[in-house]
């Protein structure tokens, strides 16, 4: 009774969203084939950004609403590949690395911005956004055409200085990952399921307890394998949810990438450098005392933070196609910080499962929340006023819960 009392309150914020997404989907009645498809649409373009918040969390250093500068790296690397006609694997791969060049030099100057805040990480990394967009905003609309050689009858302001507002991107951009290969919901669950099994199995061969505990180990594991492959069967058996999946398509190449990106954030924790993170983010002193430069460990995970920012950002950009010049990147920080909370994450604690467990979630509440406000008030424009108090009010929920959480686990202690 203790243990399920204990995963109720650990888990509260993620039953909570998840009751709305339910309350939303009933009142919503949008078509199931609707929903699951633009939602795994979202959580393909959005996952990695979440999924750059979690080393400078596991540092001690907050929410980095810096991430908005690694998304206009990205931004920039597309406007330069753009104007090159560049496509195909040559954009990919140029693109990734001038982003990550960008995003380097960037996080670099965020982190020892960082290490001069120490205890206000969080708010010196919203302002130094709004500074970075300012930076932005006079090298793209101010010194391209006149201090910087630039045009192009494409890219360019009729004037000749500045760029578009709006940026299509070329033939071979446009879902360059995305379009490359696609596969039917229903494999990729099914590959899941496997994955998971070889997993578990990994870890228990790997595994150095004996006896009683190992027992129980392998007991749980094949709880959990059978529990999954009744749920996935049990999708597959009932027609109305088995035809959602045949007809849902996922892009096998963004998934990779995905997934490669969030087994790096895993394996990262796993290292000499992970375990430097977790020192620093437990107490600095300590961490110092032992002879880490603290500094220096900051300033990786900033910079690790930023460049997986700009390699979201281009994620994002090549789903959508085509992105505004100016202000694609202004939600960035704000939607992705409220997905993780939503996943369950605190401002001292988060890890990769919290990651897709707050896209998915965050994700779904925000496509299903303007429907059904547009269903209760019968009109649309307050439907889409919902995404706003979404957006904003998800992370006050979130940590006035993850707060008043806190304060019960020390009460209980005491």
């Amino acid at each position: 009774m203790k243990n399920i009392k204990n995963w109720f309150r650990e888990n509260l914020v993620v039953l909570f969203f998840a009751l709305l997404c339910l309350g939303a989907y009933i009142i919503a009645k949008q078509a199931p084939y609707v929903v699951v498809s633009d939602l795994v649409n979202r959580v393909m373009r959005n996952s990695i950004m979440v999924l750059a918040l979690i080393i400078p969390i596991l540092a001690g250093m907050g929410l980095n609403f810096g991430i908005v500068v690694g998304a206009m790296s990205a931004q920039a690397a597309l406007i330069l590949v753009t104007h090159w006609r560049l496509t195909g694997v040559i954009g990919i791969l140029t693109t990734l690395v001038i982003a990550t060049v960008i995003s380097v030099i960037c996080g670099w100057l965020l982190g020892r911005l960082f290490n001069r805040t120490r205890g206000q990480e969080m708010i010196t990394g919203m302002i130094a956004g709004y500074f970075g967009q300012g930076i932005y905003l006079l090298i793209f609309l101010v010194l391209i055409g006149t201090v910087i050689p630039f045009w192009d009858p494409e890219l360019s302001i009729s004037t000749g200085i500045g760029v578009k507002d709006t940026l299509n991107l070329r033939e071979g951009m446009k879902g360059a990952l995305d379009a490359v290969c696609e596969v039917s919901l229903g494999s990729v669950l099914i590959a899941g399921v496997a994955v998971f099994a070889l997993y578990l199995v990994y870890h228990l061969y790997k595994g150095k307890k004996s006896g009683e505990a190992r027992k129980s180990e392998i007991v749980v594991a094949i709880i959990k394998i059978a529990a999954l492959i009744v749920l996935v069967a049990a999708l597959f058996l009932i027609p109305g949810t088995a035809a959602v999946i045949k007809k849902c398509d996922v892009p096998v190449v963004t998934l990779i990438f995905i997934l490669l990106v969030s087994a790096l954030c895993q394996y990262v924790t796993t290292t000499k450098l992970g375990q430097d993170f977790r020192s620093v983010g437990t107490d600095i002193r300590i961490a110092e005392a032992a002879g880490i430069n603290v500094n220096k460990i900051r300033i990786l995970a900033t910079i690790f933070s930023t460049v997986l920012a700009s390699w979201g950002q281009f994620a994002f950009l090549q789903n959508m196609g085509t992105f505004s010049t100016y202000t694609a990147q202004q939600n960035v920080g704000t939607f992705s910080i409220a997905a993780l909370l939503v996943g369950g994450a605190t401002i001292d604690k988060a890890n990769v499962k919290q990651a897709f467990t707050g896209v998915i979630l965050f994700q779904l509440l925000f496509l299903l929340a303007p429907a059904a406000g547009t269903k209760i008030f019968n009109d649309t424009q307050v439907g889409e006023y919902f995404r706003t108090v979404i957006s904003n009010g998800v992370i006050a929920v979130a940590l006035v819960m993850h707060a008043m959480n806190k304060y019960r686990a020390k009460d209980a202690e005491a």
